[in-house]
């Protein structure tokens, strides 16, 4: 094994800025099992005042301030935990919402930079570039500039050392999280680890200017043909992993409501394009804004949409879409059964102690759903009962699904800001009827039914070999009775449910192939009376049974599946 002497070193110097930090705010019982020393000298060393007021303020409070201390990626990891009002007390998110990415600049002679990074002449590209950043983070400085050809661009610099901050922070903080779980019950029940790990992922995604790029691009390219949005435009000679060039949107933030009235900009029209711009991100591409909050999101003096800042993005596999659909429908018509068996799906990990307690928890939700009217409907605190449930249950989710949460809540808030009277329900009833009539259409059941006979198929082809293992195990003696009468019992019961589902699909296919060969011998010139939109009235017929036939043999597979 090689001694990483440089990674020691690095996390040598953090953790003594950690114990001087901890101290200094009285967290004397933590840096004691952080460090495996006796925290008397820390104590003492605040006792001289060096923490002189800390010690009185609130626990929360303090807790805030040793994160501001310690730096960015404490920050960044204080603003992640901030979101999560279903895991921690009002009074440490209120602590925890304070916190601020946002640093002095340090100077930099950009210019320099540009042509040592990218290798160019800064006056043969650019007519002029700003000296002072417009706007400075924890982790990048960001110019405006402008090209030769007078187009406006943004450039965005990485300031200089801060992944080797960043990668010190985070070995020290892992240890940080370990040791909470290890000592503290509450880390161990809300998943920091967790927490932590998607936390991790997202930071090194943002430091990486080149996965930035690859963002930018393929968000235009999903929005290519989409005339209610301006995506941002990246200038890939003019980038590196240091350095980010892209177009220059102008635009006033969403819920800027004075600024987009005075424009002549309609709210209403405002909000339902943000929206459907954000739920065709989720559920037609599957690669969403993992952060819309109302700085990321601009609107052009035309009326346009733009989502800036694309670091960190929420992607999801087509399979995840779909349970995701599946879940909101559950959702929405208040199907308990098939909730959860969608949220076993979907879940990471899950250890139901009582399923008849997780199911009671879920309907006691839809009943308060139910008493409440769709005014009164607050998204958040739904979102936190759910969550709450999960938590109980021992659920975990896969990050993306609480990046989209947090997503959909801070898009309510803005919406609340631009209509106050914003009936969440009724903005999303349309996108749920998409969902609905996609889920119908004939092509995507004969889809849907062809996938499915092929796991019938083989399903019934292992059957035998199935039955002949099981018969094996009765002769050994390693089954009981009782249990070997059960199995057989499901065993022949299922049986027989997937033949006569076969017997639908079968059909079903045999039905609408029927019905592209009749229309395909069709002739147009025959009386109008035996034709309909130019299909022979058969097809017609033929096409609806078969719809029908493969619709009734899917919801039966459905049925067995739950």
């Amino acid at each position: 094994m090689v001694f990483d002497f440089s990674t020691k070193q690095k996390k040598l110097k953090r953790t003594a800025k950690l114990v001087h930090i901890f101290t200094k705010y009285g967290f004397t019982e933590i840096l004691e099992k952080l460090t495996g020393n006796d925290a008397d000298a820390a104590s003492a060393v605040d006792a001289t005042g060096a923490g002189a007021g800390t010690a009185q303020a609130s626990f929360y409070e303090r807790a805030r301030a040793v994160i501001e201390a310690l730096g960015p990626t404490y920050v960044k990891f204080g603003q992640v935990l901030s979101t999560r009002e279903d895991l921690f007390p009002k009074a440490f998110i209120l602590e925890l919402k304070k916190l601020q990415d946002s640093v002095p600049p340090i100077p930099l002679d950009l210019p320099e930079l540009l042509e040592r990074e990218l290798g160019i002449s800064v006056d043969t590209v650019f007519d002029a570039v700003d000296a002072e950043p417009f706007a400075s983070a924890s982790i990048a400085q960001v110019y405006r500039a402008t090209r030769k050809d007078g187009s406006r661009v943004i450039l965005k610099v990485k300031r200089p050392g801060i992944r080797e901050i960043v990668e010190a922070d985070l070995l020290l903080l892992r240890d940080l999280v370990d040791l909470l779980m290890h000592y503290y019950a509450f880390a161990r029940e809300v998943h920091l680890d967790q927490i932590f790990e998607a936390f991790e992922q997202n930071i090194y995604e943002e430091l990486s200017f080149k996965n930035e790029l690859k963002n930018i691009t393929q968000f235009a390219q999903n929005f290519k043909n989409e005339k209610t949005i301006t995506c941002i435009q990246p200038y890939e000679d003019l980038s590196n992993d240091n350095v980010l060039c892209m177009s220059f949107i102008q635009g006033v933030k969403i819920n800027d409501v004075q600024a987009l009235l005075q424009q002549g900009i309609n709210l209403e029209t405002t909000l339902d394009r943000g929206l459907s711009l954000y739920l065709s991100q989720v559920f037609e591409f599957g690669f969403f804004h993992a952060d819309p909050h109302p700085g990321n999101i601009l609107v052009t003096p035309s009326g346009k949409i733009a989502f800036i800042d694309l670091g960190s993005v929420g992607k999801m596999l087509a399979k995840d879409r779909e349970l995701l659909e599946d879940f909101i429908l559950y959702f929405v018509y208040k199907n308990a059964a098939g909730l959860i068996q969608t949220i076993k799906k979907m879940a990471l990990s899950i250890a139901v102690e009582n399923e008849k307690t997780l199911t009671r928890d879920i309907e006691e939700m839809f009943h308060l759903i139910g008493a409440l009217s769709l005014e009164e409907l607050d998204i958040k605190m739904l979102f936190t009962k759910f969550s709450g449930i999960l938590n109980r249950n021992n659920i975990s989710m896969p990050s993306h699904v609480y990046l989209l949460v947090r997503g959909i809540v801070l898009l309510e808030g803005i919406g609340r800001e631009l209509l106050p009277a914003l009936n969440i329900v009724d903005k999303v009833k349309p996108y749920l009827t998409k969902i609905i009539i996609r889920r119908f259409t004939s092509f995507h059941l004969l889809g849907d039914g062809i996938i499915s006979l092929l796991t019938l198929q083989k399903q019934l082809k292992e059957m035998p070999s199935n039955v002949l293992l099981l018969l094996e195990k009765v002769n050994a003696g390693d089954l009981k009775v009782q249990t070997e009468n059960k199995d057989l019992l499901l065993l022949y019961k299922q049986q027989q449910q997937n033949v006569r589902i076969a017997r639908y699909f079968y059909l079903g296919i045999a039905l609408f192939i029927g019905a592209c060969i009749i229309q395909n011998g069709y002739q147009p010139e025959q009386a109008s009376t035996t034709s309909f939109l130019g299909v022979s009235v058969l097809s017609w017929l033929f096409f609806i049974l078969s719809i029908l036939c493969i619709g009734i043999a899917k919801l039966r597979s459905r049925k067995i599946s739950t």
